[in-house]
């Protein structure tokens, strides 16, 4: 009996320590959480998960303790900005700490029953840092790769269009039709940009947003267009060069993939093995205990 009411009080006590926790952080319960987050999906105006927005709310709370270089911050706000999103650079890395955190947590307990178990936990919360912090990178560069193969068809159609029009905004409106969504979201920033300010400051901005050797040559072609000079055979040569490029990175794709195959074709022969191994195991050790 006075177990069971050591155990009731531990349940009160810690339900009251975590309301008076919401309340003094301005965090809203579990309750409140749930509804707004199925309020906002049935809107379709967001799909975090419940996890995720307390991590980022408790991150928010802990970045003006977090201190960062001048310089990796700055390279960190300009990948949190392409990916679009909505925090800052100490926030980011809190939340990544806190992701890490919250797997470590769950090996304490493991090294009291099974230690092995609670240093794979451990290991996994590592993992967890590197995937947290490093996604938006990922993402970035993920990002950075489709926009690049698209370059190229950006090229020939600039190519085209030039011998009729030199007009650079109508050439980058007129190609907005046809692009993919990530060229096509930076296509629509920066003829917004441009219609708003500089021509050659917005291609320039574009050119750093994105950070790619290739759409610095073809902004290069479009700031000489709007300089006067004739880039037609320019960006029929930076066509062609581009085509080549591509037909490159296609054939390294190719031959990556017998490589691949080879691997899962070892993991496949592994586990053949494996299976006669065990079935050979069970033979032996039930004849051994027929002769003895």
């Amino acid at each position: 009996m006075t177990g069971l009411l050591i155990l009731l009080a531990a349940i009160f006590t810690g339900c009251s320590c975590y309301y008076l926790s919401c309340a003094f952080a301005d965090i809203p319960t579990v309750r409140t959480s749930k509804a707004m987050m199925t309020t906002r999906k049935q809107t379709g105006s967001g799909s975090e998960k419940l996890f995720d927005v307390y991590l980022t709310r408790i991150a928010r709370l802990l970045a003006p303790v977090i201190r960062l270089d001048p310089v990796k911050r700055g390279k960190l706000q300009t990948t949190l900005e392409i990916a679009e999103l909505s925090l800052t650079p100490e926030a980011y890395t809190a939340k990544a700490f806190l992701s890490a955190l919250a797997v470590a947590f769950l090996s304490l307990p493991l090294f009291l029953i099974m230690p092995l178990l609670g240093f794979l936990v451990l290991g996994l919360s590592i993992l967890m840092w590197f995937s947290t912090y490093y996604g938006a990178f990922d993402y970035v560069k993920k990002r950075k790769v489709l926009i690049e193969q698209e370059l190229p068809r950006l090229a020939v159609s600039i190519q085209q269009s030039l011998a009729n029009d030199r007009d650079v905004l109508k050439l980058l409106v007129s190609y907005r039709r046809i692009a993919g969504p990530e060229l096509g979201k930076e296509l629509d920033t920066t003829i917004a940009d441009m219609k708003t300010g500089n021509y050659e400051n917005a291609l320039l901005r574009f050119q750093n947003r994105i950070g790619s050797t290739m759409l610095s040559d073809i902004v290069r072609g479009l700031i000489g267009t709007l300089r006067g000079d004739d880039q037609q055979m320019y960006f029929r040569m930076l066509a062609f060069d581009m085509r080549q490029m591509e037909q490159s990175n296609l054939k390294k794709e190719a031959a990556k993939r017998p490589k691949q195959m080879q691997k899962y074709s070892m993991m496949m022969l592994f586990c053949i093995l494996l299976i006669y191994v065990v079935v050979l195991t069970v033979e032996v050790i039930s004849s051994l205990d027929a002769f003895f």
